[in-house]
């Protein structure tokens, strides 16, 4: 009669027991951002672990970016609540390791952002449109500097996400929208001055003065294709300058 092979099991070391206690305190508010992380001597008792236990559980929760070790007087380890720069520095640092292009970022950019304006056009609610026209208004108030409009830009591309009030997919986004903004800070730095990006980030104005206008009006159809235009036009415009072609050219 055959055997059936069964799986090793793995039972987690002390350190990441604790470290997985702790970690439960951050996410769930019990710890909050700064709060000092009691003494090592403390932490031993509480948990019946070692020194050297407790310490390895501080350094995985480090590398998770979710404490900062402080040395000197008035030191020691404080917490550091998750984030969403934090989620989108590693995702970045894997698309560089990974050797992915900037033409791939920009077309995930175009399939997670674009369906976000249908959703707000379905919605159209005045309160979703009083936030835009106060960014819209904010980037009015710069257009005469490329780098703060371009950063305006951004803020307002952001909040198209934002505002449909799903957390996930503000995360995701975060990561696309962060490096597209540094293709574009270093785009403006060579040709911030030139007469065509001027011309760009007016025509890009205009379009989300349009996007607005068609919130309010509940366009779904409407809102998402022009928006998906908006990204692909704007992206092209970005990939057809010379100079870096992965995520790695532009990080480094």
């Amino acid at each position: 009669m055959a055997t059936t092979k069964l799986e090793t099991i793995r039972l987690p070391k002390a350190a990441e027991i604790v470290a997985r206690t702790l970690r439960r305190k951050i996410v769930t508010g019990e710890l909050e951002a700064d709060d000092p992380l009691p003494p090592e001597d403390q932490l031993m008792a509480e948990m019946g672990v070692a020194r050297t236990t407790v310490r390895e559980a501080l350094r995985i929760l480090e590398s998770e970016g979710l404490l900062v070790v402080r040395r000197g007087a008035g030191g020691g380890a404080r917490i550091r609540t998750p984030a969403v720069p934090m989620v989108s520095r590693y995702i970045g640092l894997l698309l560089q390791y990974e050797g992915a292009t900037l033409a791939d970022v920009h077309r995930a950019r175009v399939m997670l952002e674009a369906p976000a304006a249908g959703l707000l056009a379905e919605r159209g609610t005045p309160e979703i449109v009083a936030v835009l026209r106060g960014a819209l208004a904010e980037e009015a108030a710069v257009m005469g500097d490329p780098a703060q409009a371009s950063r305006a830009h951004g803020r307002f591309h952001h909040l198209v996400v934002q505002l449909t009030g799903c957390l996930t997919y503000d995360v995701l986004t975060s990561v696309t929208n962060r490096i597209i903004q540094v293709q574009s800070d270093r785009f403006l730095a060579a040709h911030g001055s030139e007469v065509s990006t001027r011309e760009g980030l007016e025509i890009a104005h205009r379009a989300h003065r349009k996007l607005i206008d068609l919130i309010a009006a509940r366009d779904v159809a409407g809102a998402e294709d022009l928006w998906r235009r908006h990204l692909q036009a704007g992206d092209a415009h970005l990939l057809s300058a010379p100079g870096a072609r992965s995520v790695l050219d532009l990080m480094e």
